[in-house]
């Protein structure tokens, strides 16, 4: 994998932009927490537990932390005790609407419901 100093927390396995996002995008979770803050309003660490896909809480964590350093999501303190935070969009993260709007479009057209 390459290293990036600027990007701290992303070890890019090439130089192919479509590799690159997938290095920062390429799990489940980050994707649903991302549509979650940007489509169904979710802001809190309890709003994001409650999604119906059932985050284990230790990944939620671990993937609000990562969508924090890589700066599609931003950290603001709501409560002073106990401490509080909200997770919030940046102009980066709403970069990404789009492209759940797609990937929504491909689920409705070509995966049809159930289990």
């Amino acid at each position: 994998m390459i290293t990036e100093p600027e990007s701290n927390t992303v070890k890019y396995r090439s130089t192919c932009p479509v590799s690159r996002s997938l290095d920062l995008l390429g799990d489940k979770w980050t994707l649903l927490i991302m549509r979650d803050a940007l489509f169904f309003e979710r802001k809190t660490f309890a709003d994001f537990s409650t999604s119906s896909e059932r985050i284990p809480t230790n990944l939620l964590s671990s993937r609000l932390k990562k969508l924090v350093a890589l700066g599609l999501l931003t950290r603001r303190q709501y409560h002073v005790k106990p401490a509080r935070y909200e997770y919030l969009p940046t102009a980066m993260g709403e970069k990404l609407r789009p492209v759940l709007d797609v990937i929504k479009q491909f689920g409705e057209e070509n995966l049809k419901g159930g289990r």
